[in-house]
């Protein structure tokens, strides 16, 4: 007895991963006593994170940044 052959079909193509990129979150305090969490997406590592933080707000008087989670 023979079986019939099965024919293959295309495999569908599988959707490519998004790479890895880091994301951070910046607390931050501001020279009047204020205090805010902003998400920082497009960093490469802490330090452009911070320096993002810096150039984007004024009057920033501490800032801590963290890996996002």
């Amino acid at each position: 007895m023979t079986s019939a052959s099965r024919k293959r079909t295309a495999a569908t193509p599988r959707r490519a991963r998004k790479r890895n990129t880091p994301r951070f979150i910046a607390a931050v305090r501001f020279a009047d006593g204020r205090t805010q969490c902003f998400s920082v997406d497009n960093a490469a590592d802490h330090a452009d994170a911070r320096r993002m933080v810096f150039d984007e707000l004024s009057e920033v008087a501490a800032v801590v940044i963290s890996d996002y989670r």
